[in-house]
């Protein structure tokens, strides 16, 4: 009796977890910028303009893709949008909606962010390679490399900028740029931001 208890108990916490990591998965928002968005059925404006969204209104986002962003809207809501828009009946949109990244803010990591800085962390020593690295905040990264890799200032920023938009890429972190400081001896010696 008491290990049916336990077994009952066990999968309770099983269906918990399950149900707060699918929540977690659509914490990252995007909050409309732009006076009147339109949304597109691919990542491009050669795709078609299914919706309009106005400032303020706030979707999940799925995926990013270079300068677009995946929405998720849902379908009642993308049906009043697309109605509003025009089309006298326009039923349900089956396909993708994508906005235009420079017209959205975004709101929220990613659920396994502290995953994600983890495998960047690892990209880094091993592609750089770094030997030291520090990260001061969700979008300050403090860097060491090796002594034959600070050949010029300028080769450094490269490596820096590298790094920035890697970390962008690698982590799904949106909210603002990232900033990369390599340091030599005990200060910065170049900086660049992503």
């Amino acid at each position: 009796m008491i290990a049916k208890v336990r077994g009952s108990y066990w999968i309770l916490i099983v269906l918990a977890a399950t149900v707060s990591i699918y929540e977690a998965a659509l914490c990252q928002e995007a909050i409309v910028t732009g006076p009147v968005v339109n949304v597109r059925s691919g990542p491009g404006t050669k795709y078609e303009i299914v919706a309009r969204v106005k400032k303020g209104d706030r979707f999940p986002i799925l995926k990013v893709k270079d300068l677009w962003v995946q929405i998720d809207i849902e379908d009642e809501t993308l049906e009043q949008i697309r109605f509003n828009k025009g089309d006298e009946n326009p039923g349900p949109w089956e396909g993708e909606t994508w906005i235009f990244r420079r017209l959205i803010q975004f709101s929220g990591k990613p659920p396994d962010f502290e995953e994600r800085q983890i495998d960047f962390q690892n990209w880094a020593l091993d592609e750089i390679p770094v030997t030291f690295i520090e990260f001061k905040s969700d979008w300050q990264i403090w860097v060491r490399l090796p002594p034959e890799k600070y050949a010029s200032r300028e080769s450094v920023r490269r490596i820096a900028r590298k790094m920035a938009q890697e970390y962008k890429e690698q982590t799904g972190f949106m909210e603002r740029k990232v900033v990369v400081k390599i340091l030599r001896r005990n200060s910065v010696y170049a900086t660049a931001s992503y």
